[in-house]
């Protein structure tokens, strides 16, 4: 993501950033270390609705002649809220076009890469970026990410990446990587669908529990992400180690939460996966804060899932 860089007036219009863009674009403890700040790039947010969801009547106003990008997040990140549809995202680029033609819109896609049958690119997006350890890595390529769009502002971000005259042209990724990311991307449709099936799952029965999930049983999904609040850090601790406990890597090792560079508060991961840090595999993750939230992700089998909430509903 640091295309952004290249812009002087940035606005998020979704409400706060995850976590771990904070330091990036300057809000927290990064002064003098290379955050868009001190670039010189100013940055603003809309904070989200009452309900969760856009501010649609902020949103009428945000895009000033001088805002040079709009960050549109489409998955919840640590935040209580809906994630966003594809639809939706196309109404919001529609509105800010319509105040400043000019404006790059690029969306962090994260998460939402085949739930839909359309992407962001499709409905306005200039750009979009995401994990090749997430969806569409398709639980096999190793590291990466990608970033598509209009050819001009990938090959500025390309510029950005390696040097300007450089761009795409050149690069460290060894030949045998590039065949995991391309068979990845083959698989990651049949990948999202079991995790989007194990998200239902979740749902279901941690809400017949009596906890809070967003989003609710029975509604469409908009990514891979399934939150469940379960009110305090002892269950939140528990519920991670049932998942660490039930995968097929590192089941003996337990979760500890701690400080993590870039997150604000403690925070607790679950993820005994084949590929380290991936999230297309079954993993979860939460803060250590209020409300004391999980997000759980991904998921090559359902039936999967369905193994680890008997071993979580056990623990808490």
């Amino acid at each position: 993501m640091c295309l952004v860089c290249y812009f002087k007036a940035r606005r998020r219009v979704a409400g706060a950033p995850y976590d771990t863009l904070e330091e990036v674009i300057g809000k927290r403890d990064c002064d003098g270390l290379g955050s868009l700040k001190d670039f010189g790039v100013k940055y603003r947010e809309l904070p989200l609705a009452g309900d969760g969801g856009l501010d649609w009547d902020g949103l009428k106003t945000a895009a000033s002649p001088q805002t040079r990008c709009a960050l549109i997040q489409r998955s919840c990140g640590y935040s209580w809220r809906r994630s966003l549809s594809v639809s939706e995202i196309g109404k919001a680029i529609k509105v800010i076009k319509e105040q400043n033609p000019n404006c790059l819109v690029m969306v962090d896609n994260c998460y939402g890469e085949f739930v839909d049958i359309i992407e962001p690119t499709m409905v306005g997006a200039d750009l979009a970026a995401g994990s090749l350890i997430k969806n569409p890595g398709g639980t096999i390529a190793p590291c990466g990410g990608y970033v598509v769009g209009r050819e001009k502002w990938v090959k500025a971000a390309a510029a950005r990446l390696s040097a300007p005259g450089l761009g795409v042209d050149c690069g460290s990724t060894p030949g045998f990587v590039m065949r995991t990311f391309f068979q990845g991307l083959f698989l990651s449709p049949q990948m999202v669908g079991e995790a989007v099936k194990g998200s239902l799952l979740i749902a279901e029965v941690m809400s017949s529990k009596g906890f809070e999930v967003q989003p609710r049983p029975r509604v469409p999904r908009n990514d891979t992400v399934q939150a469940v609040q379960l009110g305090n850090r002892e269950r939140l601790i528990a519920f991670c180690e049932a998942v660490q406990r039930s995968s097929p890597v590192s089941s003996y090792t337990r979760p500890v939460a701690g400080t993590t560079p870039g997150y604000a508060s403690e925070v607790i991961f679950a993820d005994g996966t084949f590929i380290d840090g991936s999230t297309s595999e079954l993993s979860c993750d939460g803060p250590l804060r209020d409300p004391f939230a999980v997000f759980c992700q991904g998921g090559t089998h359902w039936t999967q899932w369905g193994l680890v909430l008997g071993e979580v509903l056990k623990s808490i």
